[in-house]
């Protein structure tokens, strides 16, 4: 870990990009990965321009989808009967895990489910499609993610279902830097780790005013410490 910023606006998070361009700090970057915030590829497209990749991580991308995904659900169990919507109480679960984290009997349960409820079937095979995409080892350049996104958004978009509309329309908002995704598979995970991290201390401390006292103990856990 390089630092702790004291918050995300634009203005603070360009700042220490500036300040880190200007000491040499970032001097071989290529490529900076980040969630949907503008804050941060806005910020970073005005310090570094075209020479830095930006890159959407894969994360952020599935979790935003697991909430459409609910969404879509939700959409569907409301036009179902009183006897068919109390058969799916308690298994959101089942419809949001990947396949291989489930037990033969969560497997099978769901199997059932999916022949119940096809039109959960077809939500179900959507986010193990696009999952799939992000694993295909194939897709190995940015334009041919991109082509492949749209194909699925096209699929997606047969649904008629609120939620994926709506995904569809984040996907096409950030596409150009999702398909980055494909170029290096580039990922946020390390840093979602540093997150855990981080809120580990806070609880340790029952939480912590002092920011400057916080980020000390940041850095000395899991980076350099630095005066400020």
């Amino acid at each position: 870990m390089l630092d702790v910023l004291e918050n995300r606006d634009k203005a603070s998070v360009r700042a220490y990009l500036e300040a880190g361009k200007a000491s040499g700090l970032f001097a071989h970057l290529q490529e900076v990965t980040t969630d949907m915030w503008d804050g941060y590829v806005e910020a970073t497209k005005e310090v570094f321009g075209d020479t830095v990749r930006i890159t959407i991580d894969r994360f952020h991308v599935m979790k935003n989808f697991q909430e459409h995904l609910t969404d879509a659900r939700r959409q569907i169990q409301r036009e179902l009967s009183k006897d068919e919507a109390a058969a799916l109480k308690g298994t959101r679960w089942l419809w949001l895990t990947n396949g291989e984290n489930l037990d033969a009997d969560q497997r099978a349960e769901l199997e059932q489910l999916k022949q119940r409820f096809p039109r959960l079937r077809v939500l179900v095979e959507q986010r193990e499609t696009l999952r799939q995409l992000f694993e295909d080892r194939r897709v190995a350049d940015a334009p041919t993610g991109a082509a492949r996104l749209r194909a699925w958004m096209a699929t997606a978009r047969q649904t008629g279902l609120k939620g994926l509309e709506a995904f569809c329309r984040t996907l096409e908002n950030w596409l150009d830097k999702i398909a980055n995704y494909f170029v290096n598979r580039a990922s946020n995970g390390r840093t979602e780790g540093f997150n855990h991290g981080l809120r580990t201390i806070l609880w340790r401390a029952f939480g912590m005013k002092n920011f400057a006292h916080f980020r000390l103990r940041v850095l000395d856990r899991f980076g350099q410490p630095k005066s400020t």
